[in-house]
């Protein structure tokens, strides 16, 4: 075990959501695999005042959950009203509760103020999360955040929006939006939100290995770790961080041998290449760790079979050995 988050206990493992990435394909993956973190955060519903939340590929993982863990359905809107709407309807649904999305940095989520585009008008994200904490039950309450549109010195003001209505569950991604998913994560923004003590912290942000797992937890002190684009690489990081072996290269040849027969079953249309595509999504996280010649073929490959052989052919995994 590597360490201990704020409350004493080893810290929580929870998969960062990936819109088109972290689905019911990859959760049945990790599932056949024996890697699961403690819950999962679906990819967000759109909530706006003319369409329902209910899209398809994050309500499978609700409604065909195979692992059975804690699964928290995530929302992204701009506007109390239909988030309350939806919100009610997928707590009819077997959810420990609801998260809502306050740090998707697309332009066009952005654009209606949703994501992290509510970070540019506090008052309203405050009102928002006011409203859900009133309509939700205990324990049902939990949001992830950026830590600012444009600098980390937002992050404060930030807090007091959120903090105002006592989440269950706070996951910092901590880099803004600004940033992207590039340069270096803000630790003493998440270290800040663990110190206000108003509830478990979970930090996120570029954790991709046992060290950078050891640095966040000594420094921050962490409930516990949300990763995403890691552990998409690398499953059985989750394994590692709960005192486990690094994976062999047998595993992570099994990993993308699982995956890319889930990501064929749970496709809306088959076609080869559509799956050659889809599997993508996943592989754009994985290339680093394939030679140079396996990459291009992976890049180029529009046949499952073959990509199935090439994938084998490969090493694969940060730390396989």
């Amino acid at each position: 075990m590597i360490g201990q988050g704020n409350s004493g206990a080893s810290p929580m493992l929870a998969l960062a959501p990936m819109q088109d990435v972290t689905d019911l394909a990859y959760m049945r993956t990790l599932t056949r695999i024996h890697c699961l973190p403690d819950f999962w955060v679906t990819p967000y519903f759109r909530s706006t005042r003319t369409t329902c939340a209910m899209s398809e590929g994050p309500l499978r993982c609700i409604m065909e959950n195979p692992a059975g863990i804690p699964v928290w359905a995530q929302l992204a809107g701009s506007t109390a009203t239909p988030l309350l709407r939806d919100a009610e309807a997928l707590m009819q649904l077997p959810v420990a509760g609801i998260n809502l999305n306050v740090g998707c940095p697309s332009p066009l989520v952005n654009r209606h103020g949703a994501g992290a585009g509510l970070l540019r008008k506090l008052p309203l994200l405050r009102e928002i999360a006011l409203a859900l904490r009133a309509q939700l039950p205990p324990g049902a309450w939990s949001v992830k955040c950026r830590i600012g549109w444009e600098r980390a010195e937002e992050f404060p003001r930030v807090l007091d929006a959120l903090c105002d209505s006592h989440p269950d569950m706070l996951m910092v991604h901590a880099r803004t939006r600004k940033q992207l998913y590039a340069g270096e994560p803000c630790m003493a923004a998440v270290r800040l939100a663990v110190r206000r003590g108003s509830c478990p912290v979970f930090a996120n942000g570029d954790i991709s290995s046992m060290e950078e797992a050891r640095i966040w937890l000594n420094t921050v002190e962490p409930a516990g770790l949300m990763i995403g684009r890691g552990l998409v690489r690398n499953p059985y990081l989750l394994r590692e961080l709960r005192g486990g072996s690094a994976p062999t290269a047998e595993e992570m040849q099994e990993y993308y041998a699982v995956l890319l027969e889930e990501t064929g079953h749970h496709l809306e249309r088959y076609t080869p290449s559509g799956h050659c595509n889809r599997m993508k999504k996943y592989l754009a996280f994985c290339y680093q760790d394939f030679s140079a010649d396996a990459e291009y073929k992976l890049r180029r490959c529009t046949n499952p079979t073959e990509m199935g052989r090439l994938l084998q052919l490969a090493r694969g995994g940060p730390n396989a050995s």
